[in-house]
């Protein structure tokens, strides 16, 4: 898919210095960005999530239950 936006001129004579570092091309560097920050904001929601979770006893509980059925799982290979 194609786009065009607006980027502050800082920004994008990094993305250029950067591409030409690497010998990418701009697109690729900004490519590469997008996914690193998509991982990040994933990755921030399950830390929240998880964190969340650990607050809540109703889940404790429940997690303590899947490490019991987990270990009687392993013990029996």
């Amino acid at each position: 898919a194609s786009f065009t936006s607006t980027i502050s001129p800082e920004l994008i004579a990094w993305v250029d210095k950067r591409a030409r570092n690497q010998k990418r091309t701009r697109r690729a560097v900004l490519e590469e960005a997008l996914k690193n920050y998509r991982r990040d904001a994933v990755k921030s929601a399950l830390k929240k999530g998880f964190e969340r979770a650990a607050q809540d006893t109703d889940m404790l509980e429940l997690v303590e239950w899947g490490m019991n059925d987990y270990r009687q799982i392993i013990g029996r290979a």
